[in-house]
């Protein structure tokens, strides 16, 4: 009766198909949990970005209602934010026709420095 030779080395090539298999396994999970990180920080960001801008229009429209801008455009500064992470906007308010204004908000750029948001457009008094 014959023997069969013994077949040595099952057990580490099982090791290596576990391990290429768990690789990739990690490798799909991985590009999932990337994007959807990348997704969620960039709109964390857009937050982050617009938040100021929001307030800074909000602002205007709320200046709006105390009457008309001095001139046609108008532009002033917005300080938003307490004072370790305040942040400065430009406000611009334009009008195409009577009584019709349109507010737009950016982040106030170095050289820029316009003068500081008024607490109302009701009777200006000039010195």
């Amino acid at each position: 009766m014959k023997t069969r030779p013994r077949r040595d080395g099952y057990a580490m090539v099982l090791v290596l198909v576990f391990i290429a298999l768990m690789l990739t396994f990690y490798s799909v999970s991985y590009r999932h949990v990337a994007a959807t990180l990348r997704a969620e920080t960039v709109r964390i960001r857009q937050r982050q970005r617009d938040e100021g801008c929001i307030q800074a229009v909000a602002r205007g429209l709320t200046l709006l209602e105390t009457g008309s801008p001095p001139s046609n455009p108008y532009t002033c500064a917005a300080v938003i934010g307490a004072p370790p992470e305040e942040r400065s906007f430009t406000v611009t308010f334009t009008s195409e026709t009577e009584d019709v204004w349109s507010v737009c908000a950016v982040p106030t750029e170095w050289p820029d420095q316009p003068e500081a948001m008024p607490s109302s457009f009701g009777e200006q008094i000039s010195p």
